[in-house]
């Protein structure tokens, strides 16, 4: 009967994990055949855990595509063929997002990373409010560099 013990108790394993993106539960079971090895499963179940809600509809997921553009720089809710797409990169505070702009065709960078007030985001032609904006061509190419300061334009190379 000693021997079937191991066979019988196949133990229920349970755990949780959380990370930056969020919660999972991990659930297992498994047993032990001789006595060094065991074998088992594992099922890891992904839990959403955010009571965030956003108060504006725009809702900010790191490493997401806020927005895309069409040609004409109109947003659009699904890509578009010679548009663009407006890309999260990190939340700097309640409302500021450091984002980047890329061709929806090769994905090449269309602007180099900005920082952006929520109420800009969905702007096409936003730019920081302090710092510089700069616009590469299609083919990689700077187009142009705009300094800016509290809003102000105070400097330009084309």
């Amino acid at each position: 009967m000693k021997a079937y013990i191991p066979f019988l108790l196949f133990p229920l394993l349970a755990a949780c994990s959380s990370g930056p993106s969020g919660m999972s539960v991990n659930l297992g079971i498994g047993s032990r055949i001789g006595s060094h090895v065991g074998l088992g499963t594992s099922v890891n179940i992904p839990v959403d855990i955010s009571s965030k809600k956003s108060d504006s509809g725009i809702n900010v997921i790191e490493e997401q595509i806020v927005t895309h553009f069409d040609a004409q720089g109109n947003t659009s809710d699904a890509a578009v063929k010679g548009g663009f797409y407006r890309q999260l990169i990190s939340k700097r505070s309640n409302n500021e997002y450091i984002v980047q702009d890329f061709y929806e065709d090769n994905g090449r960078k269309r602007t180099d990373p900005m920082v952006l007030t929520r109420k800009q985001l969905m702007d096409f032609n936003a730019h920081p409010l302090d710092g510089t904006l700069t616009v590469y061509a299609y083919n990689g190419n700077i187009m142009r560099q705009q300094t800016y300061q509290n809003g102000r334009l105070t400097g330009a190379k084309y």
